[in-house]
C-alpha cells in the first residue's frame, strides 16, 4: 500500500495510506487530508498509471514541490520522494514501510533511518501464558461472531464486551463508522467496563485523526495527554487512549477506540499486532453486516467520484486581501452535500461572497448545487450588487427548480478600504458581527422567501461596517441546528458565545466552533451539511484598495 508520511509541523508523524488514487488537500473529501491552511482545498492528486506512481498539482494557491523543483504538470514519483504541498513535507513510499510508533508525532523527517520506539507499559518481559491464552481466545470468540445471525449492533457490542473482558484495565471500548468522506463518524457501538464511568466526551475528535494514520494512534504518556487536552481544548484526557482504523479492501470503514483510566497496566506495546487483527475483523463484520455487496461497492465507487467532481465548484483557497483574513470550511452531512458557497466580483468591482443551502440532500442536492455554481458566477459580472443579483438568480430558480425545491442564499459585496459590507438575504441565517469590542449581534434580518419560491421576490439591501479588529460570520442552518444524542440544538446562543470568546482572527473563529459544536456532537450523525465563512479585519493602519 502507497503512503504519504508528513515531516513538517504539526501534523509531523502521520502516516496517509491509500490504494490507487488518492486527492491531496485541506478538503473534507481529500484521501489524504492535511489540515493546513497553506494547502489548498484540493491541492494535488497521486495515481498509479501504468504501473508508475505520478503526481500532479491541481490549481493549488501555494503550489506543490517535488524533488525541490516547483512542479508543472504530471511528472512520476519514484519511492523515498520528497513532496511539499504549501508548507507541508511529506514523504512519498510505494511499500509499506516499517511500522511507526501508535503515538503521533513520534516519525521524525527521515522513517527509514532509525527503527521508532515504542513505549512498553505493563511487564517489562514477554507476555505471560495465561495473557497469551487470554489474547488468542479474544481473537477467536471475536471470530466466532461472524458466523452468528445476529444483528450488527448485537455483535459489536458482544465483541466490545469480550475486549474488555480480555483488558480487564481498559475502562471504555467502542466502534466507530466513517463515511466515505472520512469526515463524520457514527457511534455503532460503545461498552464500559462495570463501575466505569462515560466514555470521554470528545472521543469521536481522537478517533477521527486515526482513520488517516495506518497503524492508528495511542495516547499513553503525559506528553501526549497534554498536547492532545490542548488541541481538543479541554482540561483532561483519560490515561491511555487507543484508535485503530478498521480497514477492509484498501477502504476505511471505521475505527476501534478504546480508553483506561491507568496507563500502567492497560495494555502493552505487543499488543499492538493484536488490535490490528481485532480491528480487521470488526472491519469484515461491519462489511458483512451491511451488506457489502457489489452493487454497493459499485455505489461507493460512484459516490467517491462524485464527490470529487462537487469538490471542484467550490473554490480551492480564500481571497487573500491585504489587511484582511479570510477562512472557510464546508462539511458534508453525507457523502455529497447541498451546501454551496463562492467568492466572486461585481460588475462594479466589489469582491463578494455567496453562502447558500440547497433543499435536499446528497445526490439531489449536489446536482443543484453544480447547476447553481454556474449561474452565480456568469450573473454576479453582469449585476451591480447583491439586491440585484439574488433578484436575477431567482427569476432563473423560479422556472428550474422542481415543485417543494427552493434554494436559501446570502449575498454580499466588500470594500475592503472602507470596510462597508452590503447584502442581500434569500431565507438564509442571517450574519453574525463580532466587533472589535468582542460583543456579538446578528445584522439585518432572515429574509422572507427563499429564491425559487415566488419569481417577482424583491430582496433588500442590508449594510453594515467591518471595523479593525471586528470579525463577520456566515453560516448554513447546519451550525445552530447540530443536534446531540439527546436531540438538543447546539443553538445560536451557543454559536454568539463561541464567536466572543474565539479571538479577532478568523481561521481561529473557524477552529474555535468547529470544536464546540464537534464537542457537542460528540460523534452523532448529523442530518444538514455545514459550511462556515468567517472574514475578519486586522487592527492597524490604512488599507490599500485592493479588486
Amino acid at each position: 500500500m502507497p503512503s504519504l508520511i508528513v515531516t513538517s509541523g504539526t501534523l509531523a508523524g502521520q502516516v496517509f495510506g491509500f490504494s490507487d488514487t488518492a486527492v491531496v488537500g485541506r478538503g473534507q473529501f481529500s484521501e489524504v487530508r492535511l489540515n493546513d491552511p497553506t494547502v489548498s482545498r484540493r491541492h494535488a492528486l497521486i495515481r498509479r498509471n501504468a504501473g508508475q506512481w505520478e503526481v500532479s498539482d491541481q490549481d493549488s494557491a501555494n503550489g506543490t514541490v517535488l524533488r525541490g523543483a516547483k512542479l508543472v504538470g504530471t511528472l512520476a514519483l519514484h519511492d523515498g520522494d520528497t513532496v511539499c504541498f504549501g508548507e507541508v513535507v511529506a514523504v512519498f513510499h510505494i511499500a509499506d514501510i516499517e511500522r511507526p510508533s501508535l503515538r503521533p508525532g513520534a516519525l521524525k523527517s527521515d522513517p527509514r533511518k532509525s527503527r521508532p520506539r515504542v513505549e512498553r507499559r505493563g511487564a517489562a518481559g514477554p507476555l505471560g501464558l495465561r495473557d497469551l491464552l487470554a489474547r488468542l481466545k479474544l481473537f477467536c470468540d471475536i471470530g466466532a461472531l461472524s458466523r452468528r445471525t445476529l444483528d450488527l449492533r448485537t455483535t459489536l457490542d458482544e465483541a466490545l464486551r469480550a475486549i474488555l473482558a480480555a483488558f480487564p484495565q481498559a475502562s471504555h471500548a467502542a466502534v466507530y463508522a466513517a463515511d466515505a468522506g472520512r469526515e463524520s463518524l457514527a457511534r455503532l457501538a460503545q461498552c464500559s467496563a462495570p463501575q466505569s464511568a462515560d466514555g470521554f466526551a470528545q472521543a469521536a475528535d481522537f478517533v477521527r485523526d486515526a482513520l488517516h494514520v495506518e497503524y492508528g494512534i495511542e495516547v499513553a504518556d503525559d506528553e501526549a495527554r497534554q498536547e492532545l487536552a490542548a488541541r481538543l481544548k479541554t482540561r483532561s484526557v483519560p490515561a491511555a487512549m487507543l484508535a485503530m482504523p478498521l480497514r477492509l479492501g484498501g477502504e476505511t470503514l471505521g475505527a476501534l477506540y478504546l480508553e483506561s483510566a491507568s496507563a500502567a497496566h492497560a495494555w502493552q506495546a505487543a499488543d499492538r499486532e493484536l488490535f490490528a487483527g481485532v480491528a480487521g475483523q470488526l472491519a469484515w463484520l461491519v462489511a458483512s453486516q451491511q451488506a457489502q455487496s457489489p452493487e454497493r461497492l459499485v455505489e461507493a465507487h460512484d459516490l467517491a467520484l462524485a464527490r470529487r467532481i462537487q469538490q471542484r465548484f467550490l473554490p480551492q483557497s480564500a481571497p487573500v486581501l491585504p489587511g484582511w483574513r479570510f477562512a472557510d470550511s464546508y462539511a458534508a452531512a453525507r457523502v455529497i452535500g447541498g451546501d454551496y458557497f463562492d467568492y466572486i466580483h461585481f460588475r462594479d468591482g466589489r469582491h463578494g461572497i455567496v453562502i447558500a443551502d440547497v433543499s435536499g440532500k446528497a445526490v439531489s442536492g449536489a446536482l443543484y448545487m453544480a447547476r447553481l455554481s454556474a449561474q452565480v458566477r456568469v450573473l454576479a459580472r453582469n449585476v451591480g450588487g447583491p439586491d440585484e443579483f439574488l433578484e436575477a438568480l431567482n427569476r432563473k430558480l423560479a422556472q428550474e427548480l422542481e415543485p417543494g425545491m427552493f434554494v436559501t442564499m446570502l449575498a454580499a459585496a466588500l470594500e475592503p478600504e472602507s470596510g462597508t459590507l452590503q447584502f442581500a438575504n434569500a431565507g438564509h441565517p442571517a450574519p453574525l458581527l463580532r466587533e472589535a469590542n468582542g460583543r456579538v449581534h446578528e445584522i439585518g434580518e432572515h429574509g422572507a422567501l427563499p429564491l425559487g419560491a415566488m419569481p417577482d421576490t424583491s430582496f433588500p439591501l442590508h449594510g453594515a461596517t467591518i471595523a479593525p479588529g471586528a470579525l463577520l460570520l456566515l453560516y448554513t442552518d447546519g451550525l445552530d441546528e447540530a443536534h446531540d444524542v439527546a436531540q438538543q440544538l447546539f443553538g445560536k446562543e451557543r454559536v454568539m458565545r463561541t464567536l466572543a470568546g474565539s479571538g479577532d482572527r478568523a481561521q481561529g473563529a473557524l477552529d474555535a466552533l468547529l470544536a464546540d459544536v464537534a464537542r457537542f456532537t460528540s460523534g452523532q450523525v448529523q442530518s444538514d451539511d455545514l459550511t462556515l465563512i468567517a472574514l475578519s479585519r486586522e487592527q492597524g493602519g490604512a488599507v490599500k484598495r485592493s479588486r
